[in-house]
């Protein structure tokens, strides 16, 4: 594993270093949410899970309260750290694009 990542022969051109510091920061902003998303998949296995699998509560409930916990208990939630750690990486790309975020020479 390297820290660099792939570059394409046309970026090169365009994209200058960043300092070092910003590129610290990028990188410990989106492991922290990278950890949210890791952390929540966790919890939501050791509270709803019984050997690896989903374990609804309720005996032999419908496929509408299936859903209904699904949604209450893991989807929504899941969605929202996703949603965050997806908005992280998009605001740091954004970022990077910015000329004052690039080494001066």
């Amino acid at each position: 594993m390297t820290n660099q990542h792939p570059t394409h022969d046309d970026d090169q051109d365009h994209e200058a270093p960043l300092r070092p510091e910003i590129e610290q920061g990028y990188r410990d902003e989106f492991r922290v949410a990278m950890n949210a998303v890791i952390q929540y998949c966790r919890n939501a296995v050791n509270e709803h899970g019984h050997r690896g699998l989903w374990a609804p509560r309720g005996d032999s409930p419908d496929h509408y309260e299936l859903i209904s916990q699904a949604r209450r208990d893991i989807l929504t939630k899941l969605r929202l750290v996703l949603d965050c750690a997806e908005t992280a990486a998009y605001q740091i790309e954004r970022d990077r694009q910015r000329p004052h975020r690039r080494q001066t020479k």
